[in-house]
């Protein structure tokens, strides 16, 4: 994972905003801003936030690492596809009940597919949509490639009891022959319904519509909302 990912991901599990984290390290918030972008790759500020973060300063520079090989892996993140239809933010008034909704992360696994953990990172307090609802989870979103609907740190709403519609954006999971789950975000072009093999999606970056196998993916979770991570 890219040192400014890693940085983002221990923030927002102790629900910091960049200022929290700045006033911590002693810098500015642009400063913090830069540096999870990525902007910033070397700064004298790195081991003041590995020490507030409690990251090992060999994942924030790695050429400081014992293998001194300077491989980074790429950038662990969701990566999905941007639909024609808005997530409503869920306003903090709606964030209702006990911090008991599960948010898990999306990574890259070694074949460059997207896996779903299969343990959450952070726990957070549940949109009235999903009180009551055990199978409801979160997903965090790494990167921008949503920026359009959702942007990094944005963590997504997930009812997988709610039965999906044509335009619904989704998760589709796969699990695969090794255990893992391989995930992805893509809207309904159609009734999940209108093919008993394959699901018709879409997605705006790049655009294009296409179809998936049922037999591959076999959960569609729709997305009903966000709470926004600025």
């Amino acid at each position: 994972m890219e040192p400014g990912n890693l940085i983002k991901i221990e923030r927002l599990k102790r629900k910091w905003s960049q200022s929290d984290l700045a006033k911590r390290v002693g810098i500015s918030q642009p400063a913090i801003k830069k540096i999870e972008a990525g902007d910033t790759i070397k700064t004298k500020f790195l081991p003041k936030i590995g020490q507030v973060l409690e990251i090992p300063l060999s994942k924030l520079d790695p050429s400081l690492s014992q293998h001194g090989d300077g491989n980074v892996n790429q950038s662990e993140r969701i990566n999905p596809s941007v639909g024609n239809q808005t997530l409503r933010v869920i306003p903090n008034a709606d964030l209702m009940g006990d911090v008991d909704l599960p948010v898990y992360s999306i990574v890259q696994g070694g074949r460059g597919a997207l896996v779903l953990e299969n343990e959450p990172f952070a726990y957070t307090a549940r949109p009235k949509r999903l009180a009551g609802k055990k199978d409801g989870y979160g997903v965090l979103v790494i990167g921008n490639s949503m920026a359009r609907e959702y942007n990094e740190g944005d963590i997504a709403y997930i009812d997988a009891r709610l039965h999906p519609r044509k335009g619904d954006p989704c998760v589709f999971q796969g699990l695969r022959e090794d255990g893992t789950v391989e995930a992805m975000m893509k809207y309904l072009e159609r009734s999940p319904d209108a093919s008993a093999t394959v699901y018709y999606v879409s997605q705006t970056n790049p655009p294009r519509k296409f179809t998936i196998k049922k037999a591959d993916w076999q959960r569609c979770h729709v997305a009903v909302g966000k709470e926004s991570g600025r």
